[in-house]
């Protein structure tokens, strides 16, 4: 029998609004970041940027902490990785062709950047969802102040339908 789900944060679920008393549950609380630190010297330009958005994000909402902000970093540099190797990708191919001396073709062969950029997206992927970033994480999220307008065919049928809706 498996582990079960993993846990959720108690400042997450509020964020979702399954905050009832009976799914709360006693959790070691560290102190909120409002301001962000600068990201690191050694993180590539591509990171940088997304350090620095994704820990706003998360500080805006109110769920980024002195702890979680090491996972933040962490996610920062693999997506930081995958965007520079899948620039290389593009420049270079995915597909490494190894020719003899009368140019005939020998082999191609994955090349091995590819690999490491599936990586790379595999570990900023769990990351993400370590953090409640991803995109089914995120949908699951309430936003305060936000009124239901429906989708673009009630929008449509408002405006050029029957006037019903």
């Amino acid at each position: 029998m498996g582990k079960g789900r993993k846990p959720i944060s108690n400042a997450l679920k509020k964020l979702k609004g399954t905050d009832q008393p009976c799914r709360m549950r006693e959790e070691i609380t560290f102190d909120k970041i409002t301001e962000i630190p600068g990201p690191p010297s050694y993180l590539c330009v591509e990171a940088k940027k997304v350090f620095k958005v994704t820990a706003q994000q998360l500080a805006d909402k109110g769920v980024l902490d002195v702890v979680n902000i090491n996972t933040v970093l962490l996610y920062a540099s693999e997506m930081g990785k995958y965007i520079e190797a899948e620039k290389e990708l593009k420049k270079k191919g995915c597909v490494i062709e190894l020719h003899n001396e009368d140019g005939i073709l020998m082999k191609a062969t994955r090349n091995p950047l590819d690999r490491m950029a599936s990586e790379y997206l595999a570990n900023a992927t769990r990351l993400a969802s370590e953090l409640g970033i991803t995109p089914a994480s995120a949908s699951r999220v309430k936003v305060e102040g936000r009124k239901e307008e429906g989708d673009e065919f009630d929008k449509f049928m408002r405006n050029f339908g029957d006037g019903e809706k």
